[in-house]
């Protein structure tokens, strides 16, 4: 009988998860990473869905790794203008990482999660593909761009190809109705109150400190309380400007500078960009990379720059061994956020990704 660790948050997702795995048959143990002080309630409701399905579970305290890896990065980026993504360098690092090297110590043969993907093996190449989910308003694709075909080797996802939410509650009712009603969790989870601009300040982190708001040609147009509390493209909540009229609707955001500790303000068409640049790409498909890696070779995809952006038809190329691309687009792409994920799929496979720079 073969084992699968399941990583389990105490959310209906990830319970659901084990459940229809030990229902199929497998031998199922559950696993929880212990990554922030507050996190009480979530290592009790993974406890109480483990003890609920009769499985063995183990918590394991990453939090020094996770403190050192994931929330000082988190911190660093904010005071270098740059949008940071924790979820998707958690799931690189720890979920998809550090987390099925140690469940497979613990002696799975098999890792599984609540994750809303689907997984397939290619009757051709043979090789692993990664698809969107059935459920597309729950799909999570976009955080697994990094995976490799030695990782998606050992992955399970019994939850991509199950077509709506209220399934997964009603399938998991079965074994606790109280849990079944349970909110998905949303925000960054490491801080308690989820509001990263608090966050930043109770830590005194410079992101937060005040300074000018500035015009494309460098003249001051009033004061702003912290960089961090803006990103690319926004038009609300700027505040006064030293004529006294509001910023919004006037202006929108196009740049963060750090050094001077300025936000630019300009125009929408200054937010428009014909290509993007990333770092660290990941190409799921080996095959499709040797391919891409050939001079002069580009391929079509559909690309997202954030988890829920708008879907952009582009030319992939790869540059520099494949370790960064160049992606040009036909219809300009407003506001991409340097630090987020950019994305790119053939119809519902997952070509892979990097990070915009």
């Amino acid at each position: 009988m073969k084992k699968v660790a399941v990583g389990l948050s105490g959310g209906i997702d990830s319970g659901t998860t084990a459940l229809l795995l030990k229902e199929q048959g497998y031998q199922v143990f559950g696993v929880t990473m212990w990554l922030f002080d507050h996190q009480k309630e979530e290592l009790e409701a993974a406890k109480t869905v483990a003890s609920s399905l009769g499985i063995k579970h183990y918590i394991l305290d990453y939090r020094d790794d996770f403190k050192n890896k994931i929330i000082k990065n988190f911190i660093k980026l904010y005071e270098q203008g740059v949008t940071p993504n924790p979820c998707i360098l958690c799931n690189k690092h720890f979920k998809y990482g550090k987390l099925i090297d140690d469940c497979t110590s613990l002696g799975a043969d098999f890792f599984a999660t609540g994750h809303y993907v689907k997984c397939i093996t290619d009757a051709n190449s043979h090789e692993f593909k990664l698809l969107r989910a059935e459920n597309s308003k729950k799909d999570q694709s976009y955080n697994l761009y990094h995976l490799n075909q030695a990782t998606l080797r050992k992955l399970i996802f019994p939850l991509g190809t199950i077509e709506c939410k209220e399934q997964v509650r009603a399938h998991f009712s079965k074994l606790n109705i109280q849990l079944s009603q349970k909110k998905d969790s949303l925000g960054i989870c490491f801080i308690d109150h989820k509001n990263h601009r608090k966050f930043l300040s109770e830590i005194n982190s410079t992101a937060m400190k005040s300074g000018y708001f500035i015009d494309t040609l460098g003249n001051r147009l009033g004061e702003h309380c912290g960089t961090a509390n803006f990103t690319i493209g926004q038009k609300r909540r700027l505040g006064m400007g030293y004529d006294g009229q509001y910023l919004n609707g006037r202006y929108v955001v196009t740049k963060l500078n750090p050094d001077t500790n300025e936000v630019t303000l300009g125009e929408e068409k200054e937010l428009l960009y014909d290509h993007i640049n990333c770092t660290d790409f990941n190409i799921i498909s080996p095959r499709l990379k040797e391919w891409l890696l050939m001079p002069q070779n580009v391929l079509p995809v559909e690309v997202i720059v954030s988890q829920w952006s708008a879907k952009y038809d582009g030319m992939l190329q790869l540059q520099q061994e494949g370790h960064h691309a160049i992606i040009r687009f036909k219809t300009p792409v407003r506001a991409p956020a340097r630090g987020q994920a950019l994305v790119c799929y053939k119809d519902e496979v997952l070509v892979g990704g990097g990070i915009i720079s």
